[in-house]
């Protein structure tokens, strides 16, 4: 006897990117023809296989950021449901996303209705917001779009947000970090359901590449920070004209006039870093540039962002972004020219 299918609902919300909304259940699609195809040949199931529907609130038809329009008409189901999916929200500026997660009260009050009944819930690039809003990721690991880290953080800092993973899972509560990683995380949960097997079937099929486990290589390392203090502002000003340079705290207060005491408090509370971690983030960030856009060997980046030892930079690389130099090109200059 087949076994029933695991029930699954995809979440449709104005706004919504409709790649991730779409492209979440074509994974569920390719995966159950892998199933079908399994127990056509021996028989036998191999996996339950999964039903989902697209769902809004009250079915009423919604419109993506593209344009698209999508006439789910199916209301919150009220019985249980095994997976939600929650697809990424375009991000239109900090008082128009905030209307936007308001808005969704209705769907908060559902989403944490079904998880207490044993739903798992996954929510992709800025959906993880909406997953947030409920509550249920308070004192849970959590990912999310590497670009609105800080916004994150200042609104759920109780949530225990893991940024270099591009997905994450703890308690039926899945998180993705930036758009397209909803991909990798629909293969995960096809290997949560469905097994290792059936998961890569499905991955090779698509050519997703799961071997793509961290948003560290996508991270620019000095994220645009927007702020008034003056101090901080000449003091990466310097740093970036001097960045190739042996720099100490002492010479860097000296050029500002100020104490490395105060130097350092200002940019505690300004960049929630220090000045010499704030410039070899910077040395890796120009390096990254560099790696991208030129032909030059690793030793000689190495030694115009100021590193003499290309060993010691090349160490310093992979712990910062996650990749070697060598392998940071490979897979950039291969996109730049791909």
């Amino acid at each position: 006897m087949k076994p029933a299918p695991l029930r699954a609902a995809i979440l449709a919300l104005d706004g919504c990117y409709a790649s991730s909304l779409a492209g979440f259940g074509d994974v569920l699609h390719v995966t159950n023809a892998h199933l079908s195809r399994h127990q056509h040949k021996t028989g036998t199931a191999m996996a339950r296989s999964f039903s989902w529907q697209f769902v809004s609130h009250k079915g009423r038809p919604v419109t993506a950021c593209n344009g698209l329009a999508l006439n789910t008409a199916v209301p919150l189901p009220e019985e249980k449901l095994d997976i939600i999916f929650i697809p990424g929200l375009y991000y239109s500026g900090h008082d128009g996303f905030e209307r936007m997660l308001e808005a969704a009260e209705p769907q908060r009050e559902w989403l944490k209705a079904q998880w207490r009944e044993g739903a798992a819930l996954a929510a992709n690039c800025t959906g993880t917001f909406l997953l947030a809003e409920t509550g249920l990721l308070r004192g849970r690991q959590a990912t999310t779009t590497w670009w609105l880290e800080r916004l994150f953080r200042e609104r759920y800092p109780g949530v225990n947000l893991q940024l270099r993973s591009m997905v994450t899972e703890e308690d039926r509560l899945w998180c993705a970090g930036a758009s397209a990683s909803y991909l990798l995380q629909a293969v995960r949960m096809v290997e949560h359901f469905c097994g290792a097997n059936t998961a890569t079937l499905t991955a090779k099929t698509m050519l997703i590449d799961t071997s793509q486990t961290t948003q560290l290589p996508y991270l620019p390392l000095q994220m645009e920070t927007v702020h008034s203090d003056t101090m901080v502002a000449k003091a990466q000003h310097w740093l970036l004209k001097h960045f190739a340079e042996d720099v100490s705290l002492p010479e860097l207060a000296a050029a500002l006039s100020v104490s490395v005491r105060t130097l350092i408090r200002h940019f505690n509370s300004v960049l929630g870093t220090t000045p010499l971690t704030y410039l070899q983030n910077l040395r890796i960030e120009i390096s990254m540039t560099l790696l991208e856009s030129g032909d030059l060997s690793i030793e000689e980046i190495a030694n115009q962002v100021g590193y003499q030892n290309a060993s010691s930079f090349t160490r310093l690389f992979r712990k910062q972004v996650g990749a070697t130099p060598a392998a940071y090109r490979s897979r950039f200059t291969s996109l730049a020219t791909g």
